[in-house]
């Protein structure tokens, strides 16, 4: 990250990061969409939200550890990150879904600084196969809200339910092939779709190699061909797991 990068994303809790994925990325990544939705006879006309996106082949499984990403994610969470869940959204107009939460229930959900060192829990990088244009709709967040002494249920109801939108709630702009990254302590949510391109998005989220906001884990076996990398990506939180002693530990006796 560039210093203005920590900068801004201290600030905000959240990050735009222009042009992450190809043309050819993005064809691939959208050709898969529509297959798979056309699949979909009872979809939702306004939201479907898909679990493990991830399986459905090398495209999306290589957003695990995307080398435009991975740099962001060892910034903010460190060199162990590990991937804890992953969705897509996929928003027709009209659509309308997800209140403005934050980080009044989850305890992985936390952003610390100390020592110039941030200290993230559970982060979500946005991957934009479409345009997000001004006053879109979709993701919308409150900047800095991440280091609040209050929780969301403190917000009006009107606020909360997007009835009223004041000027502390913003609707950030992504141009397809972007992705957005944010903090799950910032308060957030998904304001209705407003215009006649579907949303495309896809959420994956990384969390500290010793912690989990989700369950089950991965299960490995369900992805072909995982990169050494992408395998430890994976792997479930290393707390409480058998480790081979240090070679300098095993010197010393």
């Amino acid at each position: 990250m560039t210093p203005e990068e920590r900068f801004v994303f201290d600030l905000e809790g959240y990050l735009v990061v222009k042009n992450v994925l190809s043309g050819e990325e993005i064809a691939e990544l959208n050709e898969i969409v529509d297959r798979r939705l056309a699949e979909e006879k009872d979809r939702d006309p306004g939201l479907k939200v898909p679990r493990l996106v991830s399986q459905w082949g090398r495209p999306f499984q290589n957003l695990f550890d995307h080398p435009n990403i991975t740099p962001y994610l060892v910034s903010l969470i460190g060199a162990k990150f590990r991937a804890d869940q992953d969705y897509g959204i996929f928003m027709r107009k009209g659509a309308e879904k997800g209140r403005l939460h934050g980080h009044e229930w989850q305890t992985t959900h936390t952003y610390h600084f100390r020592d110039g060192v941030m200290l993230n829990g559970l982060i979500v990088v946005v991957y934009f196969l479409a345009p997000s244009p001004k006053g879109a709709g979709g993701f919308a967040c409150i900047p800095g809200s991440h280091k609040s002494n209050f929780a969301p249920a403190d917000l009006p109801d009107d606020v909360r339910y997007f009835k009223r939108i004041p000027h502390y709630v913003v609707n950030p702009e992504a141009d397809a092939g972007d992705a957005l990254i944010f903090t799950e302590a910032c308060i957030h949510g998904t304001l209705p779709w407003a215009v006649d391109e579907d949303r495309r998005t896809l959420l994956y989220k990384f969390s500290p190699g010793h912690s989990a906001s989700s369950s089950p884990y991965y299960n490995q076996d369900d992805y072909d061909g995982l990169t050494d990398q992408q395998k430890r990506v994976l792997d479930p939180p290393f707390v409480g797991r058998a480790k081979e002693p240090r070679q300098d530990s095993l010197d010393a006796t």
